[in-house]
């Protein structure tokens, strides 16, 4: 995440920044030779049901599938997709019928015009937040774009704003998830975001289609995606009574946001509040996860929710005894969140060098930890955001320990069974070069994967 101004935290955490540096090492994707990026063709632009609930299908553009996603209840025996193709490319014909279709046990191929096939399958198989979890695996950022704030998409990014093309890049490097973080709105709110009304918050339907463009490129990628409420410093640095001033307005966004995208598939995971900080603590942090949680789960009863904890999403405040999250016998579809930048001196002010067998221990320890306080309350545990930045105050960072540490807790977290996004901020923090299309090469290889 984003800063303006710099704070050192007494857990040696703190937020990415994001001023550009000099690229390092990278992966051409144009001539990796894992996935042919270039040979992904959008063939079918979406597929929906309307009948008998409305889910959005997910458009596996890589694997040629379409897959929805019902509610337990829901009957698989009479589904009419409603698919709608790119422009010069139509359906010529679908087996082994034609619609309605009985999907409770089989698939339907959909055949197009330009010669491909999609096979259409369909499940009221809910999945629980160990499976999200594992959907999730390892993930990427794409920080300092729909989070930028103030300003609006691309004024963090010298203009390079959110392409199809980037979702593309990840699922052909082995990623298996992306978050998106979203900013909503400030205490002066401008009129392309979010509205204000009186208690409540309205958002401009115009950036909501923005979202849904981008989460669902992320979703056609096959790729899990992760979004949330990210810079809302109108609420996230509250305590008490202007905390609670602020609150049912928080509540009022979420509920929109939820209502919004009921129909979307379980790939979609809500993440309630980025980095709580300043003066919100984790009693405030269980209360306003309390009260959006009941909303979120009136309109999207088994969607994954993430939840973290104050002081910045920082793992000692995950564990503190203070931060809590539902019981599974009560909710069984969260997971929790911490953030991992440490030693904040080395990952983000370029001190000194890391690697040693104290280093590594210490990285290993922290993330046990992590493992046994989600195990002992029977919820999975999701670094959301982790890394080492290039540069700080004009000073390199080491890249050998920078690549070392990538690997080490990209192992440490993978062993404890915990997923993961590294931060990409196309900044100092970058790992994906967003307009040459590349990755770190010292860094990415190690961090994607099985």
């Amino acid at each position: 995440m984003k800063t303006r101004t710099l704070l050192v935290l007494s857990a040696g955490f703190l937020s990415a920044c994001s001023s550009m540096v000099s690229s390092p090492p990278r992966v051409d994707l144009l001539h990796y030779q894992k996935l042919g990026v270039e040979a992904v063709e959008e063939s079918i632009s979406s597929a929906s049901l309307t009948s008998p609930v409305r889910a959005r299908g997910v458009v596996n553009r890589f694997d040629h599938t379409i897959q929805f996603y019902l509610p337990a209840a829901a009957v698989l025996t009479s589904l009419t997709p409603v698919i709608e193709t790119a422009s010069g490319i139509s359906v010529t014909s679908t087996e082994p019928a034609s619609p309605p279709f009985d999907l409770s046990s089989g698939s339907v191929i959909y055949h197009l015009s330009d010669g491909s096939r999609y096979t259409v399958q369909a499940t009221n198989i809910v999945p629980s937040a160990a499976t999200v979890n594992q959907w999730l695996g390892s993930g990427i950022n794409l920080g300092n774009d729909l989070d930028a704030w103030p300003g609006e998409e691309g004024s963090w990014t010298n203009r390079v704003v959110a392409q199809r093309s980037f979702f593309d890049d990840y699922r052909a490097m082995g990623f298996h998830s992306v978050r998106i973080p979203v900013t909503w709105g400030e205490s002066t709110v401008p009129a392309d975001r979010l509205s204000r009304d009186g208690e409540g918050s309205t958002v401009n339907p115009a950036f909501m289609k923005r979202v849904d463009t981008v989460v669902g490129w992320g979703l056609d990628a096959g790729l899990t995606v992760v979004i949330n409420a990210h810079h809302e410093d109108w609420i996230r640095t509250l305590t008490g009574t202007p905390y609670q001033a602020q609150k049912a307005r928080f509540v009022a966004l979420w509920t929109q946001i939820a209502e919004h995208f009921q129909s979307w598939p379980p790939q979609l995971v809500f993440e309630i509040l980025n980095e709580p900080q300043s003066k919100m603590t984790n009693a405030d942090v269980n209360d306003l996860n309390r009260t959006v949680l009941a909303v979120i789960r009136a309109s999207n009863p088994s969607r994954t929710v993430i939840l973290g904890p104050a002081h910045y999403n920082a793992l000692d405040a995950m564990t503190d005894g203070v931060f809590s999250v539902p019981a599974p016998a009560n909710d069984a579809h969260i997971i929790a969140n911490f953030h991992n930048y440490n030693p904040w001196p080395f990952a983000g002010q370029s001190s000194g060098t890391w690697g040693s067998a104290a280093d590594i221990a210490k990285m290993n320890s922290d993330l046990r930890s992590a493992a046994r306080w989600g195990k002992t309350r029977g919820v999975p545990v999701y670094m959301g955001e982790y890394g080492v930045t290039l540069v700080y105050n004009h000073k390199k960072t080491d890249l050998t320990s920078r690549a070392t540490w990538y690997r080490q807790v990209h192992q440490a977290a993978q062993e404890n069974g915990i997923s993961m996004a590294a931060w990409d901020d196309y900044g100092d923090f970058k790992l994906y070069d967003r307009v040459n299309r590349s990755f770190d090469s010292s860094v990415v290889p190690v961090i994607t994967g099985p």
